[in-house]
């Protein structure tokens, strides 16, 4: 993404108002008397604008070790958000919700497609989320702890398949909780995945109580976990309550 447009997504980002929703936080009690119309469909060039500003002023202000390492918000998280939003446009496998009457994005499912590589094959996307690539430190400690709780595990191998879909940020306005958007975008990503893209296997990283919940609604498995104080007691400390590890969770198609 060219620096002015990145600029320009953070002054938008920055401007808005703070709402509270992905994942990591509970859905809202709100009853509907008339439920909105939603469709889904998937993200394309002309959502990506909208999708940055939902993502960094809901799933960052929310994500329970973001809040704990206070970022700062939007500087902080626009090089990975930018990052991710360009990788998904390519694999073709992420989806918006969209309020049918106002036409506003109310919810974005963030997904890439990883790929096995061998001795001899290498893939410049993958590399790009290498740790050391991101200017920020608190960035780099957070991917640090979601490489840890991969540990040594081989998901291409255990799931006999040399291709995987990797869910990496679900976000939902606030307005719009209470409507099973997150379980409905998780959905709609894993059937796509199997039927069009001949994907056999899905793994995601939950860093909060709600996101595995949602997984686990979906049928994901937990593979392993890591309890956030025993990773690092100090900067992690006030993780000691609902949300206090993070688990690898996994799908067979």
């Amino acid at each position: 993404m060219h620096s002015s447009l990145r600029k320009r997504l953070i002054e938008r980002s920055g401007s808005i108002s703070p709402t509270s929703s992905c994942p990591s936080t509970p859905p809202l009690s709100k009853i509907w008397f008339q439920p909105p119309t939603i469709d889904l469909c998937i993200m394309n060039i002309e959502h990506r604008e909208k999708v940055f500003e939902l993502v960094t002023n809901t799933f960052f202000r929310d994500e329970p070790l973001n809040k704990c390492l206070a970022f700062d918000l939007p500087y902080e998280a626009a090089e990975f958000t930018e990052l991710v939003i360009s990788i998904a446009l390519e694999d073709q496998c992420s989806f918006v919700a969209i309020d049918i009457q106002t036409q506003k994005i109310i919810g974005v499912i963030l997904n890439l497609i990883k790929h096995r590589l061998s001795s001899t094959t290498t893939n410049n996307n993958q590399d790009k989320f290498d740790v050391n690539n991101f200017q920020s430190e608190k960035l780099r400690f957070i991917l640090g702890v979601l490489k840890h709780v991969h540990g040594t595990t081989d998901l291409f191998e255990e799931m006999n398949t040399d291709h995987l879909l990797h869910v990496v940020i679900i976000a939902i306005d606030a307005h719009y909780r209470g409507l099973r958007l997150t379980e409905k975008l998780i959905h709609a990503s894993l059937e796509r995945a199997k039927n069009v893209l001949n994907i056999k296997g899905a793994f995601s990283e939950a860093t909060s109580l709600y996101s595995s919940k949602a997984f686990r609604k979906q049928g994901f498995q937990v593979h392993q976990e890591i309890i956030y104080t025993k990773y690092d007691n100090i900067r992690l400390a006030s993780l000691a309550g609902e949300h206090d590890r993070c688990q690898l969770l996994t799908k067979q198609l």
